[in-house]
């Protein structure tokens, strides 16, 4: 017998000793989460008992064994991370139940498993499952071998998963063995729903399914106890049924609550509902089930009303990866997400696009927050529907999964059966009438208090029909909810995408471009927050429309986090979003101060930016904008007033200098035209031309802006921009080079800004794709710069300063609420990097082998001022009880391994995450040194889980 076999064997029956002492016939529920043994790719010999998996690694669970990377930079496309996820690996794990369990029912659950896995117990397929999202119970009860040592192997495969974004791989949330006596309560059967809610009192309706294995019926008596928050028994009540034999049966149970402490956003009350379960007197079984009394509302005109008060949804779409610890699921990581979601303001989370953690759902039970519960993105293979699977059974299986684990979570308001799906024949997968009424009366059939929806994308589908049977409908983007407004008004209608705004944290450019989606500076977004992808729109359009539609129940911006997959606009060159008002390790981008003043209006917020380190910039522009909840502000440079800035206040749109002037166009095509210029507008797949258009506009004058408009989206014209006098001495003054980035659309109009005297102006042709022709529609001058009236709006949420002529020092604004100061914000430009500093987001961690501690790497220089641009090389250390589970500084294109002890600064800070060991607690050293820099550390304590 190999050693390795001898070892588990050994290890098998040291559980089976803890295992089975004091057991008599009671149901209990044990964490299957340590110890496994995993090795990547295809092992069919592993399900055997007899396998050796001596040389495989040990992992705990939840685990994503794709996070460590490497990440795959010649991977074009970019849209699941760049890492790899794709293929089959396996997991073993060594149990034993005690001979005296013999009788009883053995289950194994998974709260989700990255993609497609198949349970062996001894050998024999145990079970599998279909859908990578979604909990399942598999019962090994027929292969357990009661007394002896048993394995369990898991084959996960993800191949053929299909995904838009980075979805992770392997067993990525907990697993628990249950062993139960043959009569016991079903699995996530039990459902609580409260009426008839007064002050004086609430109707608690609790109804329970309980299953019998035997041949026998069994006379079985249920106790219902509802505790308050402050475990004070509330309610009670007792009845007496008969299990049938080999069948299931559900009990229901009626109680009062007196004066209910009602589930709220400021008062998230929680009640715990006891059920005990007694075979022949004796109790067998013992389920706590957390609730919350409360009322909820969705209304086509008023809102969405909780407990009769109207609230608008401040919500953020989150993706189910966390940053660089990956798919895995993390309670701490998830919580201090919702932590900065909530501090900026936000109320509610979309599970976008599938269901999240059951623990997920815990937190936002307890914290206040409430939950757009969504089970697919599309239908087809992000669904893991095979092509040839019907519809029905597999959304029917998969919705009562997600709707029976969900539905006592009062932080949950509605359910979504899935997210932009096309209509059939377009899709042979997507909307119909009977699917859309199907998949609704599915989610009903195990929850009918709460509205069913769909994430909409295509306002045509309002005119087919096909989102009759729906409660509601969520809508994606630029207002397309209009058409649903006018088809459906006595549907509510909430906006379940907004914004899709951009930007990369801390990386401020000049000039700041002047479109939404013109990306000049690839592949980095600019920071000052005025872009967007194409099919969207930046956070104050959006806000301007919520204004307008006060109908709306509120907004789900895309996102709160960034996350891994999906760079738009950089899928070739990055390999995490750009979406997030926070970046992928938890360091907010500036556009997180522009909601928290919006949606927490009575709490100060004024924040500057840019930084203030432009080394080579001195005397020239550098635009400043403050965010505030206050209505004005006052932006002082060294001391010296700039003036004040107050919201609403929007400039006016300087004259054109060519209004009026006849657009000449001149020029033919030639093969040899674009390679005249000093900047070549060559490019293989594009057409060439000298064709160029031009305007006169009289006398010289300083011209400051030029705004092209174009037949179609300006990237695709390559052109250069020429000036002259009446000399006719003509000279480049901007120039532009066709592309197909972003991918996804774009503007017509392009905005160049230029300073030059000049009497006329042309567009000179070069390479254009596409076949467009070239030319311009209009060439508009100014002598004062120019900015598209799409960013009028800009001008009511933030302070804006646009010409500031920068010189080394100190900014400070003062915000101000009708004429009083609220609060200040200050920026100074910094020295060379001196030191790091480290700060811990939590001193002390419980020692569980999962808690962790997020530690912000900053440098600063000898006066502590942070320095932006620092880019230092940082070794990470960490000692004592814990383990560094992930470092990375926020770069969407940085290839280097989450895992690796180095990491760079990114604009100046970087994050590592620490894991506390499991055991009996102690101190964690964490201590940081890059070069030229003396090292630093923190230390952290780590305390024993309470019992």
């Amino acid at each position: 017998m190999p050693h390795s076999y001898r070892r588990r064997l050994l290890t098998a029956a040291v559980v089976a000793i803890a295992f089975g002492v004091g057991v008599d016939s009671f149901a209990r529920t044990i964490d299957f989460n340590l110890g496994w043994r995993f090795k990547r790719g295809d092992h069919p010999e592993a399900k055997q008992l007899a396998f050796d998996d001596y040389s495989w690694e040990e992992v705990n669970t939840p685990h994503d064994w794709a996070i460590a990377g490497p990440f795959d930079a010649n991977e074009k496309s970019g849209y699941a991370g760049k890492l790899p996820w794709r293929g089959v690996a396996w997991y073993r794990k060594w149990i034993a139940v005690d001979r005296r369990e013999e009788g009883s029912q053995v289950y194994l659950d998974f709260d989700g498993v990255m993609a497609s896995p198949k349970v062996y117990v001894n050998g024999q397929l145990a079970g599998e499952w279909d859908y990578g999202y979604t909990p399942f119970r598999i019962d090994i009860t027929p292969y357990v071998k009661f007394g002896r040592a048993n394995v369990v192997a898991v084959r996960v495969d993800t191949t053929g998963h299909g995904t838009r974004w980075y979805p992770g791989a392997g067993i990525y949330r907990k697993a628990f063995l249950t062993v139960s006596p043959p009569v016991h309560l079903v699995k996530n059967g039990t459902a609580i729903v409260t009426s008839d809610v007064s002050a004086e009192k609430a109707t608690v309706t609790i109804d329970n399914e309980i299953e019998n294995h035997l041949e026998s019926d069994e006379p079985i008596d249920l106790e219902v106890t509802i505790y308050a928050p402050d475990w004070q028994e509330v309610a009670k009540r007792r009845l007496s049924e008969v299990a049938k034999a080999g069948a299931t049966i559900e009990v229901s149970t009626t109680l009062e609550l007196p004066q209910p402490q009602l589930w709220d956003l400021d008062s998230p009350t929680l009640y715990q509902a006891k059920t005990s379960l007694l075979v022949a007197g004796k109790e067998v079984e013992r389920r706590d089930v957390r609730f919350g009394v409360r009322t909820i509302e969705l209304t086509p005109n008023d809102g969405l009303l909780l407990n009769g008060q109207r609230v608008a949804l401040k919500g953020v779409n989150l993706h189910h990866d966390l940053g660089p610890l990956g798919g895995a699921f993390n309670r701490r990581a998830a919580e201090r997400q919702l932590e900065f979601m909530q501090e900026m303001g936000a109320n509610a989370i979309r599970t976008a696009h599938n269901p999240p953690a059951a623990e997920l759902l815990d937190l936002c039970d307890e914290r206040g927050v409430l939950v757009w519960d969504e089970l697919f993105d599309k239908w087809n293979e992000t669904a893991d529907k095979r092509p040839d699977e019907p519809f029905e059974p597999y959304y029917a299986r998969h919705a009562a999964a997600l709707v029976r684990r969900d539905r006592n979570h009062p932080s949950v308001f509605v359910w979504s059966i899935g997210n932009e799906i096309v209509e059939a024949p377009h899709d042979p997968h997507g909307l119909t009438k009977e699917r859309v009424a199907f998949a609704r009366e599915a989610i009903r059939a195990h929850d009918a208090t709460r509205p069913v929806g769909l994430g909409c994308h295509i306002p045509h589908s309002t005119e087919t029909g096909v989102l009759d049977a729906l409660d509601f409908t969520g809508w994606n983007y630029q207002a397309r909810y209009e058409r649903a407004r006018n088809r459906y008004p006595d549907k509510p209608i909430i906006y379940s995408e907004t914004a899709s705004a951009l930007s990369t944290r801390g990386a401020y450019r000049l000039p700041i471009a002047g479109a939404k989606c013109d990306f000049p500076d690839a592949p980095v977004v600019n920071a000052y927050e005025f872009s967007s992808a194409a099919w969207a729109d930046i956070p104050e359009v959006e806000f301007e429309r919520l204004r307008r539609d006060d109908y709306l129940l509120g907004e789900f911006i895309w996102t709160g986090f960034d996350y891994l997959g999906e760079p738009t606009p950089f899928e070739h060159d990055a390999r995490s979003s750009y979406f997030g008002v926070v970046d992928l390790v938890g360091l907010p981008k500036d556009r997180y101060y522009l909601y928290r003043s919006l949606w927490r209006p009575h709490t100060p917020t004024v924040h500057i930016a840019p930084h203030w380190n432009w080394n080579g910039h001195e005397g020239q522009n550098v635009p400043v904008i403050v965010y505030t909840n206050g209505d004005s502000a006052e932006l002082f440079l060294n001391g010296k007033s700039l003036g004040v800035r107050r919201k609403g206040e929007r400039p006016s749109t300087p004259k054109d200098l060519a209004a009026g002037a006849t657009l000449e166009v001149g020029g033919a095509k030639l093969t040899e035209a674009a390679t005249s210029s000093s900047t070549s507008l060559v490019s293989a797949s594009a057409s060439e031309s000298s064709t160029w258009s031009m305007v006169q506009i009289g006398a010289a004058s300083h011209v400051r802006s030029i705004a092209l408009d174009f037949p179609r989206e300006s990237k695709l014209y390559g052109y250069r921009i020429e000036a002259a006098n009446d000399d006719g001495d003509w000279r480049e003054v901007a120039s532009h080079v066709a592309t197909h980035e972003p991918a996804w659309g774009g503007v017509n109009e392009a905005i160049h800004h230029v300073d030059v005297q000049a009497s006329k102006l042309r567009v000179v042709f070069g390479a254009c794709l596409d076949n467009v022709e070239p030319k311009v529609s209009s060439i508009r001058v100014y002598a004062d710069k120019y900015e598209s009236p799409y960013y009028l709006p800009t001008y009511d949420y933030r302070l804006r300063w646009n010409e500031v002529a920068y010189e080394p020092g100190e900014l400070r604004a003062v915000a101000y609420q009708e004429g009083e100061p609220i609060g200040e914000a200050v920026v100074r430009t910094a020295g060379a990097p001196a030191k790091l500093v480290l700060t811990a987001d939590r001193s002390t961690l419980t020692a569980d082998g999962q808690d962790l501690a997020f530690v912000t790497l900053e440098a600063v220089d000898e006066r502590g001022t942070p320095c932006p641009l620092a880019d230092a090389l940082v070794e990470v250390e960490v000692t004592g009880v814990g383990k560094l589970a992930a470092a990375a500084g926020g770069d969407p294109t940085s290839m280097r391994s989450f895992q690796d002890s180095k990491v760079a600064l990114f604009n100046g800070k970087a994050v590592a995450i620490i894991r506390a060991d499991q055991g009996l607690g102690g101190e964690v050293t964490v201590e940081a040194t890059a070069a030229g820099l003396p090292s630093q550390s923190i230390t952290l304590q780590t305390r024993r889980q309470s019992p």
